[in-house]
């Protein structure tokens, strides 16, 4: 199958094993239920679990949605399961996908193409580390999603509080922190799609501003430095086609005045009803079935 058909089998695939299942579930029901009332009814929910080969290979879809997070979803794996079954799937495929969701590797690959990052090192996190950086900082989970494992650390009783959270062993990012507005910017098809400012209901975007809180307010075409708006945009398109990525992403930003620094790209950006990338794909004439079925063509054209 090469084109879109309304009698397509479509799996969406979502939930799953990592501590962003619960957002993944969000997404994966809105996705559903706008494909299904698009008519394409051969399309089939699965929550993911360690049988999904077993299921896939029963259902045969011409196509999977990917609407899962975190680990075994946003890493590489699924993508790679979904390669060896050889069945098309939206989104960046495994190694893209990998680089993305690893903090240090991206940050290497951004270092590289002269993005702007904030100064940071890694640390092996024990009872006893002591901050490298003046405060406030942030400590960083390296491979997680969603703000989960983020820290944001204004003095020693904060650090030595996070400290005490995270196992002993574990590896962490920690930089400096930049203080700014959040810019974030997507990328569709290779084309840069828009970009929209969150100005979260917390001191920053954290789990709970992104999807449980009505306070955060959201604006697409925000107004900022034409200059930085460039580079911006610059560098969302230059990172994800250097990471070979596939159909959307969003990339993140803290932008300063005339000056900012790059946060991260998401290659799985959220796609509930808070999430930014449908938010940008509306502001620009597209709405939630039509941003899907572009991700889908995308997919079945590879």
């Amino acid at each position: 199958m090469t084109k879109l058909d309304k009698n397509m089998r479509i799996a969406i695939i979502a939930g799953g094993m990592s501590d962003e299942r619960s957002v993944s579930l969000e997404t994966g029901k809105m996705m559903y239920d706008s494909v299904i009332n698009g008519g394409y009814k051969n399309t089939q929910f699965i929550d993911v679990d360690f049988n999904l080969d077993i299921v896939l290979r029963k259902f045969e879809p011409d196509v999977v949605i990917n609407g899962l997070h975190g680990k075994y979803g946003e890493d590489g794996t699924v993508q790679g399961l979904l390669e060896m079954l050889q069945i098309p799937y939206t989104n960046s495929g495994v190694s893209a996908s990998a680089f993305g969701m690893d903090k240090f590797v991206a940050r290497a690959v951004m270092k590289e193409l002269g993005i702007k990052i904030a100064e940071g090192t890694c640390l092996t996190i024990d009872s006893s580390i002591k901050s490298p950086f003046d405060f406030p900082l942030v400590l960083k989970d390296p491979v997680n999603g969603s703000s989960r494992g983020v820290y944001v650390i204004n003095n020693e009783k904060e650090w030595e509080e996070a400290v005490s959270e995270i196992n002993e062993g574990r590896i962490f990012l920690c930089e400096k922190f930049f203080k700014g507005r959040e810019i974030n910017v997507a990328v569709l098809n290779d084309q840069i799609l828009g970009d929209v400012e969150i100005i979260p209901a917390n001191e920053f975007y954290d789990f709970e501003s992104k999807y449980e809180s009505d306070a955060t307010k959201y604006v697409t075409n925000p107004d900022y430095s034409s200059r930085v708006c460039t580079e911006i945009w610059n560098a969302s398109l230059k990172l994800h086609k250097t990471l070979g990525c596939q159909g959307v992403t969003r990339s993140d930003f803290i932008v300063s005045g005339d000056d900012y620094i790059m946060l991260e790209i998401n290659t799985l950006p959220g796609m509930t009803a808070h999430s930014l990338v449908p938010m940008i794909a509306k502001e620009n004439g597209i709405n939630y079935l039509g941003l899907i079925e572009k991700l889908i063509e995308e997919a079945i054209s590879r």
